[in-house]
């Protein structure tokens, strides 16, 4: 009799241990994986700075912002990586401050800019280095493309340039578009 108690007890301290480990924890998600672009992540919290700090503009009437933006970031990924391997001249630093001074702007205050800063999850030198790296492109795009007499036709040439550097480079989204 002592002997099926014991064995009962064990069934039931087994069968407890069984649904505390399978119960859905209450864990929150700090951030996500959407994307691995060339081995490097893109995060939620990644385009959500893109998105915050207005570094992708998001067409009105875009039924997945996220998914708008997250297309965005990977472009500018894939484009960052062809700048690094050509290297064109340093933005000044002027005029890194000039945007970044435009942003805490937008932002209201200086105390809501922080808010943002803090709620993306980014420090002021990582928007920093996001600005020059947005300059540097800037500057690789018109020496590549050129002033084109046609806007239209340079903005061509450039989207069929970065699907080319798409279909080259291993991009896996994670991300499911609503």
């Amino acid at each position: 009799m002592r002997r099926t108690n014991f064995r009962t007890a064990g069934a039931v301290i087994a069968a407890a241990l069984v649904l505390l480990l399978a119960a859905p924890s209450a864990a929150e998600v700090i951030d996500r994986i959407m994307a691995v672009v060339a081995g490097q992540p893109v995060t939620l919290s990644d385009v959500n700075a893109a998105l915050r700090f207005n570094r992708v503009d998001v067409p009105p009437n875009t039924r997945d912002p996220l998914a708008y933006a997250l297309d965005r970031v990977i472009e500018r990924q894939l484009m960052l990586a062809e700048v690094d391997r050509f290297q064109p001249p340093e933005p000044a630093p002027v005029e890194i401050n000039l945007r970044l001074q435009e942003l805490e702007q937008r932002a209201g205050s200086a105390a809501a800019f922080a808010k943002a800063l803090a709620v993306t999850g980014i420090t002021r030198e990582q928007l920093r280095a996001q600005i020059r790296d947005d300059l540097r492109i800037a500057t690789y795009l018109n020496q590549r493309f050129g002033p084109a007499p046609d806007a239209a036709d340079r903005a061509k040439a450039a989207a069929a340039w970065v699907a080319e550097l798409r279909r080259r480079a291993e991009v896996t989204v994670q991300y499911v578009a609503k």
